[in-house]
């Protein structure tokens, strides 16, 4: 799965596997709502009601759920997306040993982003990290208008990297976007599960660190 030899692009997921979750579900659960109530004077609760409710009327199947532009324009906010996104960027939180590996990593292997969140979340996120070597950086949603990681997704990356998809690792925390589809495309992949309550049970090759993957490709 792992042989170091034929492995030239190592692909990393985002959200669980560079960073917590933090930052984004703050933006959607709570500054969306404070935006909101603000912006129509209503009560935080009134407005978290009323944005909930809309989520869940579009669903996560539709690409609007995952596109801030489409939210800030249906509640009218009055504030554009980036600058709502600055207010949150003290959020973004990586995970301890993300620095040292990209750094590492990135000595041997090209490294590129293959991630579940549009550019504008993105973009924000990687503010945040002292690594600037990221090869190239792809996005279902905005790059494809997908919902989610699929196959094609990952033959998509592949494709504009130029090379065959078995030259690529891909590391994650989805079993089913960041191992299943990624095979599916051709790639091998690694699931990084840092909660070992999550680990237990799972039959995936997972490591808990981004440390045991710079050891497993040595």
């Amino acid at each position: 799965m792992c042989k170091a030899e034929r492995i030239r692009i190592i692909s990393f997921d985002l959200t669980g596997t560079l960073v917590t979750e933090e930052f984004v579900d703050y933006f959607w659960l709570e500054l969306i709502p404070q935006l909101f109530a603000k912006r129509h004077s209503v009560n935080l609760d009134e407005a978290k009601r009323i944005v909930y409710s809309s989520y869940d009327e579009i669903g996560s199947q539709d690409i609007r759920w995952y596109t801030p532009q489409y939210w800030f324009e249906r509640f009218d906010l009055g504030l554009d997306v980036s600058s709502a996104l600055q207010m949150v960027k003290n959020k973004v939180v990586f995970y301890p040993d993300v620095e040292d590996a990209l750094r590492l990593l990135s000595g041997r292997y090209e490294v590129v982003i293959s991630s579940n969140l549009s550019r504008e979340f993105i973009d924000v996120i990687l503010e945040g990290l002292k690594f600037r070597g990221f090869k190239a950086i792809f996005s279902c949603v905005s790059d494809l208008g997908l919902t989610t990681k699929t196959a094609e997704f990952y033959r998509f990356v592949s494709s504009k990297l130029g090379i065959p998809a078995s030259d690529i690792l891909h590391v994650g925390d989805d079993p089913e976007k960041d191992f299943e589809n990624p095979l599916k495309a051709g790639m091998r992949a690694i699931l990084v599960i840092r909660d070992e309550n999550r680990m237990r049970g799972l039959t995936y090759p997972c490591i808990k660190s981004l440390n045991e993957l710079q050891r497993l490709l040595d």
